[in-house]
């Protein structure tokens, strides 16, 4: 199935699409049930997990591909691919670029013949911290402010300048198979915790947003960070206890239940096994540094 910039300039939900125009278009995609079969494009992708991870399959492989938070992939145009979420939460933004805008950046910047012998097949790079700044501005600029909007143009164009570099400059990594995958879905699962620390996430329901079995999900936790899930999370509820503490005025009570506890006792009782410090003593010891 053809899927083209035209097509899918007509088919994406309006709210989604951050820029587009007769050659380029930039689309947030995923949710809970993401599911794209089999398709090719007339024009260059490229695809960049902002949350959450994506099974990625293509016509020159046969197993999958799991395209996790520290890498995107691209995709030359005419390439049957298919694309499926690999939890709940996911989040990705699709860059798509004709011939004729890769000209047009030919035409200001120079040369992309090293860019181009690395489109005979999709390859995967790492993601750098400024392409990750970047994908978190873009996210923040959904708006429908006329000067946000504008901003968002050059942001969404210094990304994909970023991305055109990376592939110039970088090496391309190996692909990561559902066999090998465990150390990017233990970073899906601290990530996962991280965005979500004030949450009772039960072993239950981690296992069930990855599709994992409880016994699974915790050795695999363990033997790659040394630590199980639970002590992770009571580590990350902790950092953002004391980032309350420190940064503002709020009563520890309130700073408890921001972190998902239900007293200002929880939490020093929390404080005092993960950090050796009470409330008030974090508290104190800050306002100690500022003077």
């Amino acid at each position: 199935m053809l899927r083209s910039l035209q097509t899918l300039r007509d088919t994406s939900v309006g709210a989604r699409i951050l820029a587009a125009d007769g050659d380029h278009l930039a689309v947030v995609g995923g949710g809970d049930d993401y599911y794209m079969p089999w398709h090719w494009h007339d024009c260059l992708m490229i695809l960049l997990p902002r949350m959450g991870s994506i099974d990625f399959r293509d016509e020159t492989r046969k197993a999958g591909t799991w395209l996790s938070e520290d890498r995107f992939v691209i995709v030359p145009k005419a390439l049957s691919h298919q694309t499926a979420a690999r939890r709940t939460g996911h989040d990705h933004l699709a860059i798509y670029a004709t011939d004729d805008q890769l000209a047009g950046i030919e035409g200001r910047v120079g040369s992309l013949s090293r860019v181009r012998a690395k489109l005979g097949a999709p390859t995967f790079f790492a993601i750098s911290p400024a392409m990750r700044s970047l994908l978190g501005l873009c996210e923040a600029s959904e708006t429908t402010d006329l000067a946000m909007q504008s901003a968002r143009g050059h942001l969404l164009a210094a990304l994909l300048m970023n991305c055109l570099s990376q592939i110039e400059r970088g090496e391309p990594l190996s692909t990561s198979t559902p066999d090998t995958h465990g150390d990017a879905l233990v970073s899906e699962v601290k990530s996962y915790i991280s965005n979500n620390p004030s949450t009772d996430l039960s072993l239950d329901l981690i296992a069930d947003a990855f599709g994992l079995s409880r016994r699974h999900v915790t050795r695999l936790f363990r033997e790659k960070t040394g630590m199980t899930i639970g002590e992770f999370h009571e580590r990350e509820r902790v950092g953002r206890a004391r980032a309350l503490l420190t940064e503002t005025d709020l009563p520890v009570g309130e700073v408890a239940w921001r972190v998902g506890l239900e007293s200002g006792s929880a939490l020093a009782r929390m404080m005092r096994r993960v950090a050796g410090i009470t409330p008030t003593a974090a508290r104190g010891m800050a306002r100690s540094d500022k003077r």
